[in-house]
């Protein structure tokens, strides 16, 4: 029983002090809460990617002072650790830097006097950007880790921790995120207020911004309870904007995120597809004259989450690996120390264990080991591998149901867009490599960056952005995969890593 030395208590509560980073703070805990859901109602930002299960181990805390049951070498998993006595405990909250997407020019705009924000609420990142209405060029940007991610990794987790009554918490804490970049851009533009908040996002995501119900969403039939725009001032959600527009969904499962992304990367000129990849897996294709969109439960390996040593695509974070010498290479964006691997750096660092030999076609590790180290710090594990194989996999299959629907072979196909983070930093020849795009389309890849921004940016200067994001939203096909036979072989099919891998 290690000594303790506590201040002030409030009747028969507990006393917590946490420290985070060099700030101690003391607070009063009733007995038997769990240490997680107090740490987090008190608003520090603790990962817990797996939803709380003690599975992904993001959430460890180490403890200083008192003890708590199943506390290993001085770290505890919050999730598992309920408060039973005084303790001190060390926190490491998940902030991120960086901003994984393309900077763009002036856009066309209708002359508006002014300042307005455009927000991608990303189920990992927030993107910002600050655009001068009147003459549509980028003031700045600036991009930070969702701190929803406490509550779990994907959208599936965040919808049980919000019908576990934590959807307040949820609100708040991306509408705090919102308030201090709004706040950071003021310091720098003294704007004081924003003309126009406007924000994309998947479904999930835009009805926990507005503090929305979404246990019709987690489950059949999947019904969201709204999908059309949705305008409000900014002081309804307490935020420094005249104006917030919420940018309009197809389905429960496929977002303004996406419908934007179309926008932006103007898929309707050509037969394109545009595959979003992130936690979701959302993909338009434009062929024949319409619209056909679908969505994959590829999980959010792709954004960091779900991998021991994962992290978005922020400063700190691999973004490419290669072999040099004999040696293994590696980039870090923003340089300096390696803390994690992004998505990107996944996939280089998977096919060069498959090329290598590292891992076999099932991708069991072939030398019995169970660890791929890139640098002292940052590995490969074989979970790591199984929640790859997962994910590639959905999203190749998607792609290929996607086309087959709507009666498109693969050489008629002009352009694969690849958006979202990953396709900012992503090698396109090491991700048909390893299998997560058909070979056949290795040619028509091409990497556009966060087309949710851009295409939110677009919406955020003109108005008849916004018609035409309503225009894709309702006219697309929506094609749902989890009752397709068709798509359940194919994912089958491409679970292995095949000899065009190696």
């Amino acid at each position: 029983m290690r000594e303790t030395a506590f201040g002030k208590r409030l009747g028969s509560a507990m006393l917590i002090k946490v420290l985070s980073g060099s700030k101690i703070k003391e607070y009063n805990c009733e007995k038997g809460e769990n240490l997680l859901s107090f740490l987090q109602k008190q608003g520090y930002a603790v990962a817990a990617r797996c939803g709380g299960n003690g599975k992904c181990g993001k959430c460890r805390v180490r403890v200083i002072e008192g003890t708590f049951e199943g506390e290993k070498d001085g770290y505890v998993l919050s999730c598992l650790a309920t408060v039973n006595s005084d303790a001190f405990v060390e926190v490491f909250e998940t902030e991120g830097g960086g901003l994984t997407y393309t900077a763009t020019g002036g856009l066309r705009t209708e002359g508006e006097e002014g300042l307005g924000m455009a927000l991608d609420i990303g189920t990992t990142t927030l993107a910002f950007s600050l655009t001068d209405l009147k003459t549509g060029r980028e003031l700045d940007k600036f991009g930070t880790l969702n701190r929803q991610g406490a509550y779990g990794a994907d959208v599936l987790s965040r919808i049980a921790a919000a019908d576990e009554g934590k959807g307040r918490l949820l609100q708040e804490s991306v509408l705090a995120q919102t308030r201090e970049a709004i706040a950071y851009f003021d310091k720098k533009f003294s704007f004081g207020k924003l003309r126009r908040l406007t924000v994309c996002g998947n479904t999930t995501m835009l009805h926990l911004f507005l503090g929305k119900d979404v246990h019709g969403i987690g489950q059949y039939p999947f019904r969201a309870e709204f999908l059309d725009t949705v305008r409000l001032t900014g002081e309804e959600l307490g935020l420094a904007a005249e104006e917030t527009v919420l940018l309009p969904s197809t389905s429960a499962y496929f977002g303004s995120d996406a419908v934007v992304g179309a926008l932006s990367a103007d898929i309707e000129d050509g037969v394109n597809l545009l595959a979003d990849i992130g936690t979701n897996g959302e993909m338009i294709l434009h062929a024949h004259g319409k619209l056909y969109a679908t969505s994959t439960a590829a999980g959010p390996c792709f954004e960091g989450a779900n991998i021991e040593c994962g992290t978005g695509g922020v400063a700190g974070a691999i973004d490419s690996v290669c072999e040099k010498d004999g040696k293994i290479s590696y980039t870090v964006i923003g340089g300096g120390e390696a803390t994690g691997i992004c998505g990107a750096g996944l996939v280089d660092a998977i096919t060069l264990m498959v090329q290598k030999g590292v891992i076999d076609e099932t991708g069991a590790f072939a030398d019995g080991t169970n660890k791929f180290y890139i640098s002292e710090k940052v590995y490969i594990s074989q979970s790591d591998v199984r929640a790859f194989q997962l994910a590639k996999s959905a999203v190749c299959a998607g792609i290929c149901v996607l086309l087959s629907t709507a009666g498109v072979p693969y050489e008629k196909l002009d352009r694969l867009y690849v958006a979202g983070g990953l396709g900012f930093y992503l090698d396109k020849n090491n991700a048909v490599k390893v299998g997560l795009f058909p070979a056949a389309l290795a040619d028509k890849i091409v990497a556009v960056g966060n087309t949710a921004l851009a295409g939110t940016r677009e919406c955020l200067c003109r108005k008849e952005s916004v018609k035409k994001a309503e225009a894709i939203a309702r006219g697309a096909e929506y094609l749902d995969l989890s009752a397709s036979p068709e798509f359940m072989d194919a994912y089958i099919e491409n679970m292995n890593f095949g000899e065009e891998d190696a």
